[in-house]
């Protein structure tokens, strides 16, 4: 945007250089905006909907967004104590501990490595206050952080126009493989230049929907082993874990890759960013984690060290939101005390877009058009697709307006493409949102 208005008001003049600098880009919620407008499929949005009565059995078929009931009704019984006065900076002491339980459990097959590396989570307002508090505690001004180049969009607002970094990207595929190589490389070429690399690893990644299979992740794990011998410098592992436990191919790594890389090497920090906001299916309650690997050669009191980790991001959380919602703390940790029915319910909503994933790979295969190329997805709430020939922009604008169809553009250096939604999109809609798909760009390729 150009703000002529803040321009000619003079206003711009009084803002400081971060207020100047930010800026919201036309992205995710424009397209959403127009989407719940005029669109009759609307593949934009990144949460879960669709018809009651696919999660809960004997429910209206009136669409809403998918809810874990065990998870609504804990609200229903909260005591003003548990709702009322502020909660601790760092989160509900219960609430904390049984997290970590939980991420124990996920990690199950791991857990005797993963356990003693392991600090107390700490609360965030969701992943996104999770991803803020930990770029703003390991990334300097004008250090570079490394990420795939199909990455979410707000990384670039939280880390370099808050933080002051800079993003730079390799490619995600090397063909239809996880591109290590090019991670490696970049990774190389950052730690020549400064004193220790963050890299971000979004899996199930947004906006493509990827999960890595379980026969790759060693070699993703021997890759930054590599890396950090050879450079003889740190790398600190950002796990944007958002949508974990959303997979949909039994061959895929089913948990987080963060159990692998725990005690990997003494110089390798990774660090888990969790959400109960999708998690849970709870998107309105902005509640997340932020729980640290620690390596086991590190020489020094495991104690003391969780005491000053905290004592750090309390500052962060003191100095920004003070604290995250008490209500929502206290919900979670009675959900968390119900976890086989919590984890029973979501399976309904885990298999409904399963389906989904299904359905749109096979109506894809049906589909003979060169310049329509999806990326591998196998997990999460969205699918990618390349775009040859015709401008992302102009094809998401003819979409919406010709045939009612929201998705989500991409255009920026190599990548051209869309985000399709499927968690959005009822299963019965799918093969014509795919038909609309293939007609807007037969359209437009013919008029190119």
């Amino acid at each position: 945007m150009e703000f002529e208005a803040l321009k000619k008001s003079g206003i711009t003049n009084l803002l400081s250089a971060f207020g100047r600098s930010i800026w919201l880009p036309q992205g995710i919620f424009y397209w959403t905006g127009r989407a719940k407008k005029e669109a009759t499929i609307d593949a934009t949005i990144g949460s879960a909907q669709g018809p009651e009565s696919e999660i809960v059995e004997g429910a209206p078929d009136k669409a809403v967004t998918f809810y874990i009931p065990s998870v609504t009704r804990c609200f229903a019984g909260l005591r003003s104590e548990e709702a009322v006065p502020y909660a601790p900076m760092l989160g509900l002491p219960d609430l904390r501990n049984a997290w970590r339980d939980w991420i124990l459990r996920k990690l199950a097959d791991v857990r005797d490595r993963v356990e003693p590396c392991l600090t107390l989570p700490a609360a965030t307002p969701g992943v996104t206050g999770g991803i803020f508090m930990a770029a703003k505690l390991f990334v300097d001004k004008d250090e570079v952080v490394v990420s795939p180049d199909r990455l979410w969009e707000n990384y670039s607002n939280v880390v370099e126009r808050h933080i002051g970094g800079r993003i730079e990207t390799f490619p995600f595929f090397d063909g239809d493989r996880l591109n290590l190589k090019g991670m490696q490389r970049k990774l190389l070429d950052t730690l020549a230049a400064q004193p220790k690399a963050v890299l971000m690893l979004n899996f199930p990644n947004n906006p493509v929907g990827y999960n890595p299979p379980r026969s790759l992740v060693p070699e993703i794990v021997d890759t930054l082993v590599e890396v950090v011998e050879q450079a003889g410098k740190p790398v600190i592992v950002l796990c944007d874990d958002a949508y974990e436990g959303y997979v949909y191919d039994p061959d895929a790594l089913q948990r987080s890759i963060f159990g692998d890389l725990c005690d990997a090497h003494r110089r390798i920090l990774p660090i888990k960013l969790d959400g109960a906001s999708k998690e849970f299916l709870f998107y309105g309650g902005r509640l997340g984690f932020i729980t640290f690997g620690l390596p086991s050669g590190l020489d020094v009191d495991r104690k003391a060290l969780q005491e000053e980790l905290d004592n750090k991001l309390g500052g962060v959380i003191r100095s920004t939101v003070s604290n995250c919602a008490r209500p929502v703390q206290s919900a979670v940790l009675k959900g968390l005390g119900q976890m086989d029915t919590i984890l029973a319910e979501r399976k309904r909503v885990v298999d409904v877009l399963a389906r989904r994933a299904v359905r749109l790979k096979e109506e894809f295969a049906k589909v003979d058009l060169p310049q329509l190329k999806p990326l591998p997805f196998n997990a999460g709430f969205f699918c990618f697709c390349d775009i040859e020939g015709v401008p992302a922009n102009k094809l998401a604008e003819h979409l919406i307006s010709k045939y009612k169809v929201g998705v989500v553009p991409s255009e920026g250096g190599k990548i051209n493409g869309i985000r399709i939604a499927f968690c959005s999109v009822p299963e019965k809609d799918i093969p014509t949102l795919v038909a609309h798909v293939v007609s807007a760009i037969k359209d437009l390729a013919g008029s190119a």
